[in-house]
Parts: C-alpha cells; sequence; structure tokens
C-alpha cells in the first residue's frame, strides 16, 4: 500500500505547489473538488489524517461556491495539508532485504490464466487509480486505466470493455457528463458501469442509477469488496452476452455465436470431410474517422459495411462483428481460394465504394482454412497474423484505393498516419543499460514467430528521435526506460504525445522506488508501464496485450 500512498501525496505535493504559488487565484469549486478527492482516496489507501482533514475541508468550502482565494487566503486554511506532506517521506529506501526479493519477482500463480475480462477505469486520481489498476490485473482482468476522460471514451470505442470504472470528479468534464455520452452503447451492449465517489448522498446515488449505473460504491471503499463487485459485474455479461445471437450496433452475429457454429462444424468435419474457411476482415482507419466525425457515424457506417457483406454471403455463412473495425466469418463448404475470390468481389463493389472513404480507410483481410484438430485459439490467431501482412485493400484492382492519381496519394500519405496494411509493426526498444537492451531484444525477437514486427534497439531518446524510422505512417510500439541520458523518456513520451500522428503505444519501464516516474508517465499518457526489475513473463504479457491492442487500432 505504501507505494500507493507515495504517489497519493506526491499528487498532492504539486497540486499545493500550484494552489499556493503568489500569484495564483483559486476558485471554491476547485478546492472542493481537491478536498472530495482526498476523501476518496485517503480512506481507500489507509490514510486516516488525511482522510479527517478532507472532511474539516469538505466544510470549509462550497461545492458551486463562487469565492476566489488567493495565497493568503488558503496558506492557513491549506497549513494542515502541507505539515502532512512535510512529514511524508517519499523517497523511501528500499532495504536489502526488499531489495532481494524485488530483483527475482515472483510470478502470480494466474500469469497464465485467460483474461477474465476488459475493465476501463477512469479517476483523476493517480494513487487511486494505479491501485486499482494493479489489483485488477492480478486478478486476471486486461485494464484500460487513465485519467483524462477524452482517452477514456475513445477506449470505451475501441476496445467495448466488459465493465467500466467512472469517478464522478474528472478533469474537464464531470462524471456524468461522460456517463451520459456512453450511456446508449453500454444499454445496447450490456456493459455495466460502476460509478465511484466519494459524495454517497441519496441525491448522487439516484442520479448515477437513473443514467443507467448498474452499481455505485462510496468513496473510500474496502478492496476486496471493490474486486468482488467488479468480479460480479463482468461474469453477468459474460453471460448475457453468450446468450445473444445478434450484436446490436452492426447485425451480424456475436461471438459466442461464431465460436459455438467453429466448433460445431469442425466436429462435423471429423465424421467426413468438408472444407472450412475462416476469414478475418479489418476495416482500418475507423479510429481516425471517430475522431472527425463523432462515434455516433463512425457505428453507422460499421452497420452499412456489415449489411453490404452480409447481402453477398450465403445462407450458411456466419458473419460475426469481435469489436471496433473487426468481423470475422466462417464459411463451411468453401475453399480459402474461394473464400478470397469471394471477398475480393465484395471490396471491389460499388455499394462498398460508395461508403468506404478511400482518402482515411481501407479494409485488409485474411484467410485461413480450418480442420477438424486445429485449435480454435489457432484460428484466430492466424488470421490476425494475416491481418498484419497481407495486402487486401491496397491493390489497383480495388476501386476501394484505386482511381487516385499519384500526386493524391503523396497527399493523402502526409494528411493520415494510418499505416499500410502490409506493414509490420514497428517496435522500438530504448533503454541505456546494455544488459536490459540485450534481454529484451532477446525475449522480443521470440514474438517474431507470431507478429509480423521490424524490432529496432535505441541507447537513448536523442537517437531514437534522430532516426527517421520514428516518424513514418507505420504503428508503433515502444518499450521506454524513463531514465536516460541526454533525452530520457518522459520527454520522448512528451514529444510524441505532442505531434498529430497517433500511432505510438507506449509501454514504459520506471524504478521500482521511482512513484513519481510512475506518475508522470501516467500524466503524459504512457498505456502501460512496468517497475524495474521485473519478469519476463510479465513483460511478454503486457507486450502480447499491447500489441492486440494495436492491432486493433489499425
Amino acid at each position: 500500500m505504501l507505494k500507493y500512498q507515495i504517489l497519493f501525496k506526491l499528487q498532492l505535493q504539486e497540486k499545493l505547489q500550484n494552489m499556493l504559488a503568489p500569484d495564483a487565484q483559486i476558485s471554491e469549486q476547485e478546492l472542493y473538488r481537491m478536498a472530495h478527492s482526498i476523501k476518496g482516496t485517503a480512506g481507500t489507501i489507509d490514510l486516516p489524517e488525511w482522510y479527517s482533514e478532507s472532511l474539516r475541508l469538505l466544510m470549509t468550502f462550497k461545492e458551486n461556491g463562487q469565492r476566489i482565494f488567493d495565497h493568503d487566503q488558503l496558506e492557513p486554511i491549506l497549513g494542515t495539508l502541507q505539515e502532512l506532506i512535510e512529514q511524508s517521506d517519499l523517497h523511501p529506501v528500499v532495504t536489502e532485504s526488499q531489495q532481494t526479493h524485488t530483483s527475482t519477482p515472483a510470478i502470480p500463480p494466474s500469469m497464465n490464466a485467460p483474461r477474465v475480462g476488459k475493465v476501463l477505469v477512469i479517476d483523476d486520481d493517480i494513487g487511486l487509480l494505479t491501485l486499482l489498476k494493479d489489483e485488477l490485473t492480478r486478478q486476471n482482468f486486461m485494464v484500460l486505466a487513465t485519467t483524462q476522460p477524452e482517452k477514456g471514451l475513445s477506449w470505451f470505442y475501441d476496445m467495448r470493455p466488459d465493465c467500466v470504472v467512472l469517478d464522478l470528479i474528472l478533469p474537464g468534464m464531470n462524471g456524468f457528463e461522460l456517463l451520459a455520452q456512453i450511456q446508449d452503447l453500454c444499454e445496447r451492449h450490456f456493459i455495466p458501469v460502476m460509478i465511484v465517489s466519494a459524495s454517497s448522498n441519496k441525491e448522487t446515488r439516484m442520479q448515477s442509477y437513473s443514467m443507467g449505473a448498474e452499481d455505485f460504491m462510496a468513496k473510500p471503499f474496502d478492496l476486496d469488496e471493490f474486486l468482488l463487485h467488479i468480479r460480479k459485474l463482468t461474469s453477468k455479461r459474460r453471460k448475457l452476452t453468450e446468450l445473444l445471437l445478434l450484436d446490436s450496433v452492426t447485425g451480424a452475429y456475436s461471438m459466442p455465436f461464431l465460436e459455438r457454429e467453429l466448433e460445431r462444424y469442425q466436429a462435423q468435419s471429423r465424421m467426413r470431410a468438408i472444407d472450412i474457411s475462416f476469414v478475418g476482415i479489418d476495416l482500418q482507419g475507423l479510429r481516425h474517422y471517430n475522431e472527425m466525425y463523432n462515434f455516433a457515424k463512425g457505428d453507422q457506417l460499421l452497420h452499412q459495411v456489415s449489411d453490404v457483406f452480409k447481402a453477398a454471403l450465403r445462407l450458411e455463412d456466419i458473419w460475426a462483428h469481435e469489436r471496433a473495425g473487426r468481423f470475422y466469418l466462417l464459411q463451411p463448404g468453401m475453399t480459402a481460394e474461394q473464400s478470397t475470390s469471394l471477398i475480393e468481389g465484395i471490396l471491389q463493389s460499388k455499394e462498398l465504394n460508395a461508403l468506404i472513404p478511400s482518402d482515411m480507410m481501407r479494409i485488409r483481410f485474411g484467410v485461413v482454412p480450418v480442420s477438424f484438430n486445429t485449435d480454435r485459439s489457432q484460428v484466430f490467431d492466424q488470421v490476425n497474423q494475416q491481418l498484419l501482412n497481407m495486402e487486401s485493400s491496397e491493390v489497383e484492382a480495388n476501386p476501394i484505393v484505386s482511381g487516385i492519381s499519384e500526386d493524391e496519394k503523396v497527399v493523402r500519405k502526409q494528411s493520415s498516419p494510418t499505416p499500410s496494411a502490409d506493414e509490420p509493426l514497428r517496435l522500438a526498444i530504448i533503454d541505456d543499460d546494455p544488459l536490459i537492451r540485450n534481454i529484451l531484444e532477446r525475449q522480443m525477437l521470440d514474438l517474431e514467430q507470431e507478429y509480423l514486427l521490424d524490432i529496432r534497439v535505441y541507447t537513448d531518446g536523442k537517437e531514437f528521435l534522430s532516426d527517421p524510422w520514428h516518424d513514418e505512417s507505420a504503428q508503433y510500439l515502444l518499450i521506454l526506460d524513463r531514465m536516460m541520458p541526454r533525452i530520457n523518456g518522459m520527454e520522448v513520451l512528451s514529444r510524441l504525445r505532442n505531434e498529430a500522428n497517433s500511432n505510438y503505444t507506449v509501454l514504459m519501464l520506471t524504478g521500482v522506488d521511482d512513484e513519481q516516474g510512475i506518475t508522470e508517465a501516467i500524466r503524459a499518457g504512457a498505456d502501460d508501464y512496468m517497475t524495474k526489475p521485473f519478469s519476463m513473463m510479465e513483460l511478454e504479457a503486457r507486450v502480447r496485450r499491447l500489441l492486440s491492442k494495436v492491432g486493433t487500432a489499425l
């Protein structure tokens, strides 16, 4: 718990420094939100003195108060918080026994267990956010955690989580405002929302439930109870989706139905020889389309594209939607060559060309034959691998991208950061420690048997940023050390996030006692982080999860 307490205190220390600056003018509402956040987090991570002080501050400030406070007014009011910060050891010494233990971290017994669901956590408090992320990860959930509501909203539409954990106090947006934006899709996809808030009065709870929240937990809360609630919510959704036949966004079949049909046809092929082909289809550029227009327009486009494919398929074909722009097609009685010919014909159809904006979107596909003794997970792995290295919509015969002059192609390449379908994913290892670099490179090279990767290694941020390879029209996954000479990891991350190109997914490496680094990495937009020393098995599991996410974003 010490790690999360330090994160909490570091975050508050920075906030107090800004509030108590000589020329600062702080609104009463901002002060109330700070006290509200302290109350919710301090009790959860076992800081009773901070919790008591937050209650006093909540009686001092009003939620909708209009007062403005300057330095002289705030200094006596926030004096107790300042004292608590000064009494805190924000850089604890790691003992020899702790170093021995962390140098060979134990692998959680559940590391190889399948993920039990995806949970999106949106909370403005980094200490609590980190605690929930780490605990849910230990329970084998795939966790998407952010302090930024806009990033949380993007992840919600891209990844379609099994549960959303939403705080009501967020930067730049009220939690209820965010809930209103996702309410309709949550209802259609049975995605439960849990509201967590330090305001537990009847009015707040009633508004949460009336806007569609499935659950409400008052901060501070017991962590074991929180985890139990999450398991119940995600389990309930899995059971509901298994009963559904159709996906509500696209009108395609649901994934559980596709998987059951795949199993059934494989069993039939054991009794009598039949051809079975399995197709993966990916609508590239959907994220950019959603950013340019909105998510409702993106869902409408998905439904229209799905209708074009369904109209060209046979009655016995199983057309299913997984998430975002990813579809799968099961075709019993057809060879891989026949399926390929069919899909190419659909991609060249006038109906599809009328829907797809060729300057920002492309469609790629992969086809694999299925036999009775092929493991179902291998079927998905094989077709997903093809999606990374097959050309589909970029061949000249395809009207979706043909008929464009060479000059127009150059302009479109410059204006759109979407990578080519046949390009490998670029994986950069950036670390100044030669031993760590060597270990990471060897571990990542093992993944080349499963993924189409272009791996490069750099000694620091300056070397990486100086290489034109880092800034081309491609998809990137960075394993980035925070502490390096010349240009460190935080500066690299900051520069990349300030660029128009959003095709960077970043796994930040920090020291085991580098709580400040974790805080900065999350704020700067790191997609995940790991503390050194780390388990290679856990690293590979994290990288695989990020590779899956990157594949979805293409």
